[in-house]
């Protein structure tokens, strides 16, 4: 994400949470789903992407397509949204605001991602032990993302927000490589 599209999605991604926060039918959550969703649609239909990508088709036509298209579905805050931004020209940030809001959320809930990846799949016992670990060290809920890559050989890479433990085979190794090649 470009720096400058980042932090002008932050703030569209601020003020969203607020008026959810706010709004008495819309609820953090919805409004999560309902970017996850328009996202999703977008990126899965190329026709819709390029039209809404266009500069000169007319910002009223995108903002009637994406009417016609989440009206029913989408929550009217949302919708609000997304008008405003096809008002705006600023189409293109959808997904970056779903990236900071998901992220925004996550804070107000007291909610830290991770990852752990192994060489081998990992038991359900095992992932609820990583799991319960992250929560006691870190004093927050955890959503943890459990994903496989056999080039490991073996061990578990944990990432926390940018904080990431090697503990692989792999990693290992290249360690001792790139010490040895010091020398």
């Amino acid at each position: 994400m470009s720096t400058e599209l980042g932090s002008i999605a932050a703030q569209w991604a601020e003020a969203l949470i607020e008026l959810a926060a706010g709004s008495p039918g819309a609820t953090d959550e919805k409004v999560l789903a309902d970017l996850e969703a328009i996202n999703k649609a977008v990126a899965s239909t190329p026709d819709f992407s390029v039209i809404l990508d266009h500069p000169s088709i007319a910002g009223t036509e995108k903002k009637q397509l994406l009417i016609k298209a989440f009206e029913k579905s989408v929550e009217d805050l949302t919708l609000r949204l997304l008008q405003l931004l096809a008002d705006r020209r600023r189409l293109k940030l959808l997904p970056y605001i779903e990236t900071t809001y998901r992220q925004l959320l996550n804070e107000r809930k007291n909610i830290t991602t991770a990852s752990v990846t192994s060489a081998d799949p990992l038991s359900d016992k095992a992932v609820a032990e990583i799991k319960t670990k992250l929560i006691k060290q870190l004093g927050k809920q955890v959503e943890l993302a459990v994903k496989v890559d056999r080039s490991l050989i073996g061990g578990i890479v944990l990432r926390v927000g940018d904080q990431v433990i090697d503990g692989s085979l792999k990693g290992k190794l290249e360690a001792l490589e790139r010490s040895l090649l010091s020398v």
